[in-house]
């Protein structure tokens, strides 16, 4: 077990390619992991979104846990030219963005690569680099792996801008203009190529050939039949993370960092393993809809309302995977816009929590997402690192769940009696009472999570019935204004604003 965090060093590489200082943030593993051999080494482009994507304590978690083998990260901070560095090398789109994809790659191999080996003891093994990014920055770091094995023999690709055309749509444009997928069935794959591509079925609504998958799925899955077509073993050489209620945002890609990470340096015996990957599927369903997929070992779930095998589940070698879409009562929801609340829907501390929502996210989807988070957090703990605090007077993990438990029942409960026209004054509550008598400790994580999850699915199915008029309804609560809109925001913010504490307070201490 690792006592120590990461260590960020910052850094100014001056480049003669990209004719401008480039400013690197630079984690390296705690010191008491320390070797002296060459680490293996992760680039990472837009390295200047580390506190957005809570990338340090996600790391000091899974060092700690001895979930990844010691290595070095190097996150190469984008500027304002971003759009023009990033894409895919000498191939500009339509629009003549990534106009400096070919420079940055130069960058990139002749100076990043040779100065993080120099002062970093970065490795020089291929096997041992891997280069990562999310939406443009993935399109980029894909290309760069594509091209270049001989530097990187994996890449990792959150949302990326597999979209990445030749043409615009409505001007002739078919799939064949998609730029990366032709590169890819012109050029030869590497024996030694690994890809971790990342989709979230809400990263966008656009489905260009309306049917009824989302584009940044259908780019994602057709480069990943190209992708076999050159002869990818799909069973060992690619992992296919598909987040349901995902979006194309820092905050679901710094949700499944763990499952990258761990992909891409998990720790040869370490005791941290990563779920079976979705079969690659290809999704024919209303866009609207968040879907839920099961592999083979999951429960089944009732009530069932349609049941739809799904036909392109077939690797490389043949072997089918079974995979089946559920569709039950719980994911057809009403599929109004809902606009956010406004001042004096609700008392001004609730400003915290709602703006933890993100700008373009359905608070109903951002409820649906959340049970996973949760259970993430809690996977491989055992019940006394539960129990524990990250400072005296501090709430435990089980007393901090048992504590938004309590809380969602309570927002769920003034939203349902303001909802049915009831605006009498409803009472506050003291937090610090509640969780003092909560007994929380003297629970087990199981007990405490079929509770959340219980009181999770009734808050769902609550707001889901919820008319545009009913969200409007407002009451008093606590001395103040509360619209049903405002509690809708209320419940999810409040759990982010929770997940936060945890990830910067306690994860790094487990």
């Amino acid at each position: 077990m690792s006592s120590v965090g990461t260590r960020l060093c910052r850094e100014v590489l001056a480049s003669s390619f990209l004719a401008r200082e480039v400013e690197l943030s630079i984690l390296l593993p705690p010191a008491d992991l320390a070797v002296p051999a060459r680490y293996p080494v992760l680039y990472l482009n837009d390295g200047q979104d580390f506190e957005r994507l809570h990338l340090q304590a996600t790391l000091d978690a899974l060092y700690a846990r001895g979930a990844v083998r010691p290595f070095i990260l190097v996150g190469v901070h984008a500027n304002e030219l971003r759009v023009q560095e990033y894409g895919t090398a000498g191939y500009p789109d339509f629009n003549g963005r990534g106009s400096l994809a070919g420079v940055y790659a130069q960058f990139v191999l002749e100076e990043l690569l040779p100065f993080a080996q120099a002062h970093y003891q970065a490795s020089a093994n291929p096997d041992e680099a891997v280069m990562a990014g999310f939406s443009l920055g993935g399109l980029s770091a894909f290309d760069l792996v594509w091209h270049h094995p001989e530097a990187f023999a994996r890449a990792g690709a959150f949302s990326g801008s597999f979209w990445w055309r030749q043409r615009a749509v409505g001007a002739g444009y078919t799939p064949a203009d998609r730029i990366m997928h032709g590169l890819v069935r012109a050029g030869s794959l590497h024996p030694n190529h690994r890809f971790w591509l990342q989709v979230g079925t809400l990263d966008e609504r656009g489905d260009r050939n309306e049917n009824g998958v989302i584009d940044s799925i259908e780019d994602c899955l057709d480069l990943v039949e190209a992708l076999i077509a050159c002869g990818l073993d799909v069973q060992n050489a690619l992992r296919y993370v598909q987040v349901e209620g995902g979006h194309h945002h820092p905050d679901t890609w710094g949700r499944v960092m763990p499952d990258f990470l761990i992909w891409a340096f998990g720790a040869a015996e370490g005791p941290v393993t990563l779920p079976a990957p979705l079969p690659i599927v290809r999704l024919q369903l209303d866009p609207h809809l968040a879907p839920a997929i099961l592999l083979p070992s999951a429960l089944p779930v009732a009530p069932v309302a349609a049941l739809l095998l799904l036909p392109d589940a077939e690797s490389a070698a043949g072997q089918h995977h079974p995979a089946a879409l559920v569709l039950d009562n719980h994911l057809i929801f009403n599929s109004m816009s809902l606009t956010r609340p406004i001042d004096g829907d609700f008392l001004p501390y609730a400003a915290g929590y709602i703006n933890l929502v993100p700008a373009d996210a359905d608070p109903r989807e951002v409820l649906r997402s959340q049970p996973a988070e949760i259970r993430a957090v809690f996977a491989g703990l055992s019940e006394e690192q539960a129990e524990k605090a990250y400072a005296p007077g501090k709430w435990s993990l089980k007393e901090m769940l048992l504590h938004q438990i309590d809380s969602e029942r309570v927002f769920t409960y003034r939203a349902m009696r303001f909802a049915r026209g009831d605006g009498q004054d409803l009472l506050g509550f003291e937090q610090d009472d509640y969780v003092a008598h909560s007994g929380a400790n003297a629970r087990s994580i199981a007990s405490l999570l079929a509770e959340y999850d219980a009181t999770r699915a009734a808050t769902v199915a609550l707001f889901d019935t919820f008319t545009e008029e009913q969200l409007d309804r407002r009451g008093t609560a606590n001395g103040g204004p509360n619209t049903v809109r405002a509690l809708l925001f209320i419940v999810p913010g409040h759990e982010r604003h929770h997940l936060n504490i945890i990830r910067e307070w306690y994860l790094p201490i487990l």
